[in-house]
Formats: C-alpha cells, sequence, structure tokens
C-alpha cells in the first residue's frame, strides 16, 4: 500500500472509510488510557524507590501521555 493510497482512504467518505475512522478514535482513546495508567505506575514507582535516574523514566512517561493525547487530538479531528 502507498502512501497516496492510504490518503486516499482517510479522505474517502464510503461506509469502510467511516468504520475505519471510528476504529482508529476508539484505538486512540485506549491508547492514551493505557499511557495515563502506566504514568500512574511510574509515579508511585518514583515514589517508592529513589534513583538518581527516575527523571528519565519519567520524561519518556510524559513524551508517551504527550503522544497519545496528540494522537487522539489527531485522528478526532481528521475525522
Amino acid at each position: 500500500m502507498e502512501l497516496n493510497d492510504f490518503f486516499a482512504i482517510l479522505n474517502g467518505l464510503g461506509i469502510n472509510n467511516i468504520f475505519f475512522k471510528i476504529v482508529m478514535i476508539f484505538f486512540a482513546v485506549f491508547y492514551l488510557l493505557y499511557a495515563l495508567v502506566i504514568s500512574k505506575q511510574v509515579k508511585i514507582m518514583d515514589k517508592t524507590l529513589q534513583d538518581k535516574y527516575n527523571w528519565v523514566v519519567l520524561l519518556i512517561t510524559s513524551l508517551q501521555v504527550t503522544v497519545s493525547l496528540i494522537l487522539l487530538i489527531l485522528a478526532i479531528f481528521l475525522v
């Protein structure tokens, strides 16, 4: 599948395209929920386990939540 074919699927108005967009929004919501749960677990780990490199894990977790939120916004507004 070429990139042009992918954009053609996104721009079409068929029933398959609507189903595809709904599924993508569904996955984006669950990815955001997953990222928030992981973020909560990492914050608990940070309180429990003191280390000088905890900031790296917290940074990566924050980036994951940010990326998941951006993907959800893109999925909603590109529909």
